[in-house]
């Protein structure tokens, strides 16, 4: 059957009209073989435009098309669109762009129309080779994964379990054949993956929170409770991502949930355990403030209230003789013989809400942290802050009396790292207040370079920390901590005069930088990271909590450093989103542009097999030939440019349909 082409040149108004003799375009190519029509109009994208390339493609019973007009990126799809509403294939439309690529980069009128012809001559070259491609529907997975169990997680968890159930009513005959409506149940279930033997993140490590000074524990508590008892919530702690395959709607994960030792039904979290233990190694929670067993809980009222056993430090797990754990619980819940599982989950969306991590402050050796007593980070003085740290809520030096004067020296490594992490001058301002609070007459002198301030209440917060008598110092941040042997003292200049002030203890506020485990996790999901290490998220203003990764979202300080507020709002953000896009019950349409194997071709040499970032191919050994699982595959191309045999091709992007495009361009 001889094929019926459509060629429509859009002025794009003045955009194109003006550049280009378009009127020449439609009278030249109107006269190629199989055009039976070809006609301009003034702006196909509009609601005019796309009635008139309905019309004509209804009417011309059209069974291939070919535009002229803009970029794809901006109305390809609508013309697709219009193509499936009139009855033709929208594989069997080509697009080509003559606005950016030629009106807008070529000043001469003459040289523009012969350029612009030539696309649309190699747009209707092309077209011949297209083939309809239908699209298919698979049943999604309504299930998400949540990886970080800090206040983004626990939110994007809350907000996507908190209408988990929907009804579906199923018409079913009874046994007299008269039909009856049956209620069937169905919920969204949700897997919070915590590296950690407990959920909060870093704020758990928090006494009082800035902007409303709130206990933190006390702010958290009820949301954490809610999570833990929740049925269509799985709460995986002290577990890790090892490996993650699929796309949006389908994605396999494996987790691996590391040996805990004690059982987690059978603890009633007494704690007996923890005074027997013969162990005592460095609080790593406290950030080396203090010391805790090789059997413990990371804080007091830390939840799931369960211990963990640390297997590098217990005498039992590196072969001793030593039972005291054991002996000490009433209730059988310590398990020696416990193994690490590989636990596999099926879900349909993924949030990554791993958090970050304050730089380590050795790293700047300037300000004598680890070199001398009392240079303390920020996170040190909050644990020494809260009741539930090391000190009981008291701030005392390591010879365990109160300080009379302090130096909170903020922007610590900023030069270095490159970047304002914009929360440490709220928090350190917050610190200031609380020792303030707990020590009225100690001296604070807080040394700055820039403030940053941008919230309606942080200017309130700062002055109020100004009425208490903090003493704000700006610098040119060069300050340098030494040490008289008895005192700390604060080297610093202001402009050109050089200053130093004798201190009892120095508080730092390291940056925020990404977390450990970014890497892996981006490398997993292959998502790209920014140039300062975070997840790169797919538009910083339209779509701050999406990756580039559709189905992969992104929520808290993984994204980039910022507050429990915004943190939480970026949670809720991609939470909604996916409530909006993974609907329970319905099917997700897969994208139809994937790659494909020739399986007469087909040599089994398996290279397209390793080479898949995606895991999408599989070796069917019977018949020593690749397959492709459509649900996986993301039409990179990768497989199609390695291939020896030819025998794999990506669908509309065919070696006939780029050749047959090169050809008209290259003559």
């Amino acid at each position: 059957m001889q094929e019926r082409i459509g060629v429509f040149v859009c002025k794009c108004s003045t955009n194109i009209g003006n550049k280009i003799d378009v009127d020449s375009i439609v009278s030249d190519v109107s006269n190629i073989e199989n055009v039976v029509t070809a006609k301009s109009h003034n702006v196909l994208c509009s609601n005019e435009g796309l009635e008139f390339l309905m019309n004509e493609i209804r009417e011309g019973n059209l069974s291939r098309m070919v535009i002229a007009a803009c970029t794809p990126k901006m109305y390809e799809q609508r013309f697709m669109n219009v193509c499936e509403a009139s009855g033709l294939n929208p594989y069997l439309f080509q697009m080509t762009n003559i606005r950016e690529q030629v009106a807008w980069v070529t000043p001469d009128k003459d040289l523009a129309t012969e350029k612009a012809k030539t696309l649309c001559l190699a747009a209707i070259n092309r077209i011949s080779f297209q083939e309809s491609i239908e699209k298919k529907e698979i049943e999604v997975q309504p299930d998400v994964l949540v990886i970080g169990g800090g206040v983004a997680g626990i939110e994007a968890t809350l907000t996507l379990t908190s209408r988990g159930r929907k009804i579906i009513l199923v018409e079913e005959d009874d046994d007299s054949g008269t039909p009856e409506l049956k209620q069937s149940a169905q919920f969204r279930k949700v897997y919070l993956v915590e590296k950690s033997p407990c959920i909060a993140g870093f704020s758990g490590r928090f006494e009082e929170v800035y902007q409303t000074m709130e206990c933190a524990p006390c702010m958290l508590a009820p949301e954490l409770q809610e999570v833990l008892q929740k049925d269509n919530v799985e709460t995986l702690t002290y577990s890790e991502v090892e490996e993650i395959v699929g796309s949006f709607g389908n994605f396999t994960v494996k987790i691996r949930r590391k040996a805990r030792y004690v059982s987690e039904e059978a603890c009633i979290g007494c704690n007996a355990c923890f005074e027997p233990c013969p162990v005592e190694v460095m609080n790593q929670n406290n950030l080396g403030l203090s010391k805790r067993k090789a059997i413990y809980i990371p804080y007091a009222g830390a939840l799931p209230n369960v211990p963990v056993i640390d297997k590098e430090n217990c005498l039992h797990l590196n072969g001793k003789e030593c039972n005291a754990c054991e002996q000490a619980c009433a209730f059988g819940a310590i398990n020696f013989e416990d193994k690490e599982q590989i636990i596999e989950r099926n879900v349909g969306a993924i949030i990554l809400a791993i958090g970050s991590k304050l730089s380590d402050p050795t790293q700047y050796p300037q300000f004598g942290y680890g070199k001398f007593d009392n240079v303390l980070s920020a996170i040190q003085i909050e644990r020494l802050n809260a009741t539930n740290g090391p000190t009981g809520g008291k701030i005392l030096l390591k010879n365990g009396q109160e300080p009379k004067s302090i130096a909170f020296i903020y922007c610590v490594g900023r030069k270095e790292i490159g970047y304002c992490s914009g929360i440490c001058c709220m928090y350190m301002s917050a610190l200031a207040q609380h020792v303030k609070e707990k020590l009225p007459d100690v001296k604070i002198y807080s040394f700055y370079t820039d403030l940053c301030l941008p919230k309606k209440e942080h200017q309130r917060i700062f002055e109020k920390v100004l009425n208490k008598g903090v003493e704000f110092i700006r610098s040119d941040g060069s300050e340098y901590v030494d040490s008289d042997g008895k005192q700390l003292i604060v080297k610093y200049k202001i402009e050109s005069s050089k200053k130093s002030q004798l201190i009892d203890m120095v508080v730092l506020a390291p940056p925020i930088e990404p977390n450990q485990d970014i890497e892996k996790l981006a490398k997993l999901l292959e998502i790209p990271l920014d140039e300062n290490g975070f997840f790169s998220e797919e538009h910083i203003l339209m779509k701050p909590y999406a990756a580039p990764l559709e189905g992969v979202f992104i929520a808290g300080t993984c994204q980039g450093p910022k507050d429990i507020g915004d943190s939480v709002s970026q949670a809720s953000a991609a939470a909604g989103k996916i409530l909006s896009k993974l609907m329970l019950g319905e099917k997700l349409e897969l994208e139809p542009i994937v790659a494909e194997i020739d399986e007469e071709i087909c040599c089994g040499c398996n290279i397209c097999i390793g080479l898949c970032p995606f895991s999408a191919i599989n070796r069917d050994s019977e018949r020593n030939i690749a397959i492709i699982d459509d649900t996986l595959c993301r039409g990179c191309g990768t497989c199609v440019a390695a291939c020896p045999s030819g025998a794999t091709k990506a669908r509309n992007f065919t070696l006939e349909q780029i050749s047959a495009e090169i050809r008209e361009v290259a003559k």
